[in-house]
Order: structure tokens, then C-alpha cells, then sequence
């Protein structure tokens, strides 16, 4: 069901309309008076305002990935797991990552349109560990996806762990090696 939801997303929010557009009348149908028509209009309007913001959200999502892509960069997340606690070893630090051969460069970005914020930071790699796993529980701090997976590399400074959907890693892992 994901899969199908991420390759058809206008498909997905359709359906997730109709679904919430049911639920939404039948809560309004048992705490107001009854009337289905008063029920089905409240719940038309709540529903259609949601599905306009996630429009629109989807609409950004696609926008920014497809820019991403024109240039050969790919969002991603990564911390320093080897890092004093408290400071970045469990925070993901979301960015733009431009990989080259033998090279990643980060650029810390803020935003769902990835608004550039500090400066980039050029990583030398040396190994792109082959196992992937899946970000999950206190992880996720400051994650803002799903199905998100991640993935070790060795630098000149460590290790360093990159998040991203699978595709990306893949596209990543591809172009540093």
C-alpha cells in the first residue's frame, strides 16, 4: 500500500479524502442533531480545506524533488553517531547532499523547500557500508518523512551515518563510490 501511495500520491489523497470525508460525516452525524445534510456539508468543508493543504504539501514535495534531481542532488538527513553525546550524535541535520567520486558535499537547508542555512561541509569518503536499516523509534528525531532508511560511510573524520528514502541512497551510494 505505501509503494502504490508513493508512485500515485494524487491517487492516494483522493482516496484518503473519500475515506475522511465517511468518517468526518459519521462523527458529525453522532454529536450534532442528526440531519445528514447539515453532517455532509460540515464534513465537505473540513475535509476539503485538509485535502487543499495536502495538495499543496505533495505539490512543494514533488516540486523541490524534481529540482533536486535536474541537478544531481538528493535530500537527505545525517548526523555524526561517534560524536559526544548532546552534541550532533543524535540529532539528523537535514540538507542537500551533492555526491561526487570519492566526495559527498552537505549543505544544511531548513524547510520543506530546503532554504540553504550555514555552511557546506565537504566529506572525503572512504567506504560506503553496504547495509541499510530502517530509521525508526527515538531515531527519528527530527525526521520529516517515511520509509526513510539509513546508511554508514567512513570519512576522513569518522563515521557518519546518511538518511534518505531508499532511492536516494541508492542513487547516492552509486555516484561516491
Amino acid at each position: 500500500m505505501r509503494t502504490w501511495a508513493r508512485h500515485h500520491p494524487y491517487a492516494a489523497l483522493a482516496v484518503g479524502y473519500i475515506v475522511f470525508f465517511l468518517i468526518s460525516t459519521a462523527i458529525w452525524l453522532a454529536f450534532h442533531d442528526g440531519n445528514l445534510a447539515d453532517a455532509a456539508a460540515g464534513a465537505g468543508m473540513n475535509t476539503l480545506v485538509y485535502w487543499l493543504l495536502a495538495l499543496f504539501h505533495i505539490r512543494n514535495l514533488r516540486r523541490t524533488a524534481a529540482r533536486l534531481r535536474a541537478r544531481g542532488q538528493v535530500r537527505v538527513f545525517i548526523r555524526y553517531p561517534d560524536s559526544r553525546p548532546g552534541s550532533l550524535s543524535g540529532i539528523w541535520n537535514q540538507g542537500i547532499a551533492t555526491p561526487a567520486a570519492g566526495l559527498l558535499e552537505f549543505q544544511p537547508a531548513v524547510y520543506d523547500n530546503l532554504e540553504a542555512s550555514g555552511r557546506p561541509t565537504t566529506l572525503r569518503i572512504h567506504e560506503v557500508k553496504p547495509e541499510r536499516r530502517r530509521v525508526t523509534g527515538k531515531d527519528r528525531k527530527y525526521l520529516t518523512g517515511f520509509g526513510i532508511r539509513a546508511m554508514t560511510l567512513l570519512t576522513d573524520h569518522g563515521k557518519v551515518e546518511v538518511a534518505a528514502n531508499p532511492e536516494s541512497l541508492d542513487r547516492l551510494a552509486e555516484t561516491v563510490r
